[in-house]
């Protein structure tokens, strides 16, 4: 497979990036004026700075308000935001992932009112997208992309040690079978995470456990769920995965450096991960054990923060982000699966990965929305600190839940 190069778009898209920090001194707004508005978003690296970046450029030509972009790596993006919030001191403009919007209903204007004055079709959106920023009925967002938790591997590891490519409805047994291969050949198949939608959709895809409900209910009871976790530790103790870090970035790292031939991640990571490979990328769906949905989708958009002191001229702009042009630019470099169904198209003919459109139609066949909750950042912490020991065989999966469910409950 050629993979094409984005040498040049970074090149080309010269941005400074602030990494945000704020001061108990900062005002909202931080400077704002009618014409020139800040943006929040995570920033994986280079290349996602400059396809961001072709985004405020667009904004800038098509609205002439000037976006400038105020960014962070994503594990550290919502406890900045957070802050920031609470300081007063946020942007305009706000990323927010769908998983993670009910946090935030009380910082977020709803939109509905401002997509009913403007016109805006919403039915031009994906269903799923568009329902990922609701928060008990109010739109919080527009999505730019969504998409489900699938699996990347690497293709050379797996031609090296003479085992079969993965195929979009392999099965768990199939998984461990390779896995079992790629161990005899000092390959290590598997980097393990408690990243919570990349954990939450492994399991899913196991035995259909799910700690939250189809309602966007917590239930850290999930008897499921907690097996799941012992399955996960199951295959860290045959060395068919990596132990679990607590830093959410590590099992993407150790792939992209060749240290495991396969983990979990979503479309919305293609362009930064073929950057960083020098192998070639394949992806393929999360192995299944039951024959209901084998992983979980979610998504992403741009909200505005109650701080901002122009919100037509925020939501004139959001509008042009998750317009169809911008979408299908994305989705050309491989950056986004997109909130727009009219963008789609675009996205498989330009992956630039052979079986791509297969494994991701395949995956989105088999997908459910993964709603989010008021206390989803608290379960994402306490995986990190609970979870963390299953995996890696510290503590039994129910043992596991029922530290969780004694700090969460059932919400």
């Amino acid at each position: 497979m050629q993979r094409r190069s984005i040498a040049g778009l970074a090149a080309a898209a010269a941005v400074t990036l602030v990494l945000t920090g704020c001061s108990s001194g900062s005002s909202a707004g931080g400077g704002q004026t009618e014409d020139s508005l800040t943006w929040s978003m995570w920033i994986a690296g280079k290349e996602d700075q400059a396809a961001w970046q072709k985004v405020a450029d667009t904004v800038k030509s098509d609205d002439g308000i000037t976006l400038t972009i105020q960014g962070a790596p994503f594990e550290n993006y919502f406890t900045k935001l957070s802050t920031q919030l609470s300081g007063g001191s946020a942007q305009c403009v706000v990323s927010m992932q769908s998983l993670r919007a009910a946090n935030y209903t009380s910082s977020l204007l709803p939109l509905d009112e401002l997509a009913k004055k403007d016109g805006l079709d919403l039915s031009a959106f994906d269903s799923t997208a568009l329902d990922g920023m609701k928060v008990d009925g109010k739109l919080y967002g527009l999505p730019y992309d969504t998409g489900p938790i699938m699996m990347f591997y690497n293709r050379d590891l797996f031609k090296q040690a003479g085992v079969d490519e993965p195929k979009p409805g392999w099965t768990v047994d199939q998984f461990e079978a390779a896995g079992a291969a790629l161990k005899a050949k000092g390959i290590t198949e598997f980097g393990s995470t408690v990243s919570d939608l990349n954990l939450e959709s492994m399991i899913y895809g196991y035995n259909g456990g799910r700690v939250i409900t189809e309602g966007g209910k917590i239930d850290a009871t999930d008897a499921k769920f907690a097996e799941g976790l012992d399955w996960l530790g199951s295959l860290v103790q045959k060395g068919y995965a990596t132990q679990a870090s607590s830093d959410s970035s590590q099992s993407s790292n150790d792939f992209a450096a060749g240290k495991v031939a396969m983990y979990t991640d979503g479309p919305w990571s293609l362009i930064s991960q073929k950057a960083k490979v020098q192998f070639d990328l394949g992806v393929t769906t999360l192995p299944s054990g039951t024959s209901g949905p084998s992983t979980f989708a979610a998504g992403s958009g741009f909200g505005i923060s109650k701080q901002c002191k122009y919100p037509e001229q925020a939501f004139k702009a959001v509008q042009t982000m998750t317009s169809e042009k911008v979408l299908t630019s994305l989705a050309e470099e491989g950056r986004a699966f997109p909130g727009r169904t009219a963008a789609q198209a675009s996205w498989y003919s330009s992956a630039g990965i052979e079986g791509a459109e297969e494994a991701l139609k395949a995956a989105l066949a088999k997908s459910s929305p993964l709603l989010g909750n008021k206390q989803s950042d608290q379960l994402s912490q306490l995986f990190t600190q609970y979870a963390l020991q299953a995996v890696n065989g510290q503590a039994s999966g129910k043992d596991t839940m029922s530290s969780i469910s004694g700090q969460l409950g059932s919400q």
